[in-house]
């Protein structure tokens, strides 16, 4: 029994020093939205996101989430909640509008999660071959939607004749640019602040809010700590053609 005692010991200690394991997480493209619930599978919470939309020409220190105020967004926002509490699905997912001088959009959607008699549970990632899909972009270039409040966006006019009557328009179609192109009128000048962001999702920002007043292009982008809190800032150009 002495010559086992250690190794009973040894045993012991190895068992007890492992850790709790970490839960899954999920990015927003993995999580998929459904009708209903999966066979066997149970509903969880019901998730929230709302934005309020800024239809100003001009606005100052506004949320991004309230600057891209649409359905699409709030989706995201959803699917990204739904993969940090490891949900492969959402399901019954509602969105309600409601009209004013800042028209509200909400939207809900309850989360699933698979029941005992479950075994493997379904892949909800879609293959889209050996380029990333539109969502995987996303992904990769703001990969987490739910921080969009900390985000302060802010637009000043040149005075174009065209700023505000250009349609919005998604943020991949708007160039980042070192040099502004020849040509193009000036829109005005695009702002974006938080207290802990990288100048990466800074830049992704200026263009999201560059792309809801209709530019085609940020130029002159400039990064930089202002009294403690990360900024950048660029000036956004009309597009060739609407």
């Amino acid at each position: 029994m002495r010559s086992i005692a250690p190794l009973l010991l040894l045993f012991s200690t190895a068992c007890g020093g492992q850790g709790a394991v970490t839960p899954q997480t999920f990015q927003p493209s993995d999580v998929r939205e459904l009708g209903a619930l999966p066979p066997g599978y149970r509903a969880g919470a019901t998730l929230r996101a709302s934005c309020s939309s800024v239809r100003a020409r001009a606005f100052d220190d506004e949320a991004l989430g309230n600057v891209d105020c649409s359905t699409l967004r709030l989706s995201r926002v959803l699917r990204a909640r739904a993969g940090e509490l490891s949900a492969h699905f959402i399901v019954a997912k509602r969105c309600h509008g409601r009209g004013g001088e800042r028209a509200q959009l909400s939207c809900t959607a309850k989360l699933a999660y698979p029941g005992e008699r479950v075994g493997l549970q379904p892949s909800a990632a879609v293959d889209s071959g050996p380029a990333p899909s539109a969502d995987q972009v996303a992904d990769l270039d703001e990969p987490r939607p739910q921080d969009a409040a900390q985000i302060r966006v802010s637009f000043a006019p040149a005075g174009s004749p065209r700023t505000g009557s250009l349609e919005p328009r998604a943020y991949d179609r708007v160039a980042e640019t070192l040099l502004a192109s020849v040509g193009r009128d000036v829109l005005g000048q695009l702002s974006a602040r938080c207290d802990s962001c990288d100048p990466s999702r800074l830049r992704h920002a200026l263009r999201v809010t560059a792309g809801r007043v209709g530019a085609g292009e940020v130029t002159q982008v400039r990064c930089f700590q202002d009294d403690g809190v990360a900024r950048c800032v660029a000036t956004a150009l009309a597009p060739w053609s609407s």
